[in-house]
Order: C-alpha cells, then sequence, then structure tokens
C-alpha cells in the first residue's frame, strides 16, 4: 500500500516550520537613533546622545532621552532632565530650576547651583556640597534581585518604542 502524498507534504511543512520561523525572525537592531530638536523658546532635547550646554549658553530646558545632559562651567539652564541617562552640572554651572534623571544619576560638583530641586529616580544622587542645591534633594532607588525595579520601569517604558519622536508645539501654527 502506497502512502499518502498529503501526509508526506503535511509531515515535511511541520519539519520546515522552525526553520522558515527563524528565516522571519528580525535581525538585532545594530543602529542607534539619535535625534536633536531646538525650539523657539531656547529648549533643547536629544535622543540617543548627550546634550552638552557649553559655557556662556543659557538654555530655557535642556532633555536628553538615552543620553545624560552635561552643564558645563558658566552655562546657566532652567531646568534639565536626563531620561535614562545622567545629569552632569559642573563647577560654576547653573541650574536655575530642577535637575531630575529618570533611571539615572544626578551629579552636582562642588561650586556649582541648583535653585531648585534634585531628584534622581531610579539612580543616585550625589552633592559635593549640601547648599549647591536650594531645593530638595532627593533619590528613589528600589533594588530586588540586584535589579533597580524604578530604573526597570522606565528601561521597559522606554524599549516599547525605538524611534524619535521629540514634538515642539510651540512649532504648530494655528489653521
Amino acid at each position: 500500500m502506497r502512502s499518502s502524498p498529503l501526509a508526506a507534504l503535511a509531515l515535511g511543512l511541520t519539519l520546515a516550520t522552525p526553520a522558515l520561523a527563524e528565516d522571519d525572525a528580525k535581525p538585532p537592531q545594530k543602529w542607534k537613533v539619535v535625534c536633536a530638536t531646538q525650539s523657539k523658546d531656547g529648549s533643547r532635547a536629544v535622543q540617543g546622545t548627550d546634550l552638552i550646554i557649553e559655557a556662556g549658553e543659557k538654555v530655557k530646558d535642556g532633555v536628553a532621552v538615552e543620553g545624560n545632559v552635561i552643564v558645563r562651567k558658566g552655562a546657566v539652564v532652567e531646568d534639565v532632565v536626563a531620561i535614562r541617562g545622567r545629569v552632569i552640572v559642573e563647577a560654576g554651572a547653573r541650574v536655575t530650576g530642577s535637575a531630575v534623571s529618570l533611571g539615572g544619576e544626578v551629579r552636582v560638583h562642588k561650586g556649582a547651583t541648583v535653585d531648585g530641586d534634585a531628584i534622581a529616580l531610579g539612580g543616585r544622587l550625589k552633592v559635593d556640597q549640601d547648599e549647591a542645591v536650594k531645593g530638595d534633594k532627593v533619590s528613589l532607588s528600589f533594588e530586588i534581585g540586584g535589579r533597580d525595579i524604578v530604573r526597570g520601569f522606565i528601561e521597559d517604558a522606554l524599549d516599547e518604542e525605538t524611534g524619535c519622536h521629540i514634538v515642539d508645539d510651540s512649532d504648530k501654527q494655528d489653521v
């Protein structure tokens, strides 16, 4: 008795399905999205790289997603935020508002000034001089099994979307 060709075909497809699925699998992402924008009001934002505010610059707000915000000596910025990065306020630099890091560190060097709050959620707060920060100093980190829960939550939220979506509402025109 001869076996049915349909049975052989079904068996072949069943065995080949894992191999076919591997061909369709996405290769690991080897590129990095880097975006930057500056708004009319003087705010600056970057993704995937560091935002460096140089000496003599006056910036309204500085934001880095997956990068650091570095405020150099002689620079003045209103508020700085690093998401999945560090905020570094160097000696002689001034933040007139708050310095915030979500999933990273806030570092305020001796001789730097933060007029508002210094906040590190899911990271560490390092302040060389207590009087350098005039507002509240907040650091929240909670580890279980060697993994920071707050940082993990931030990373998981960012991993959902890897593209650059910096939107400046001030550039929109009313129609």
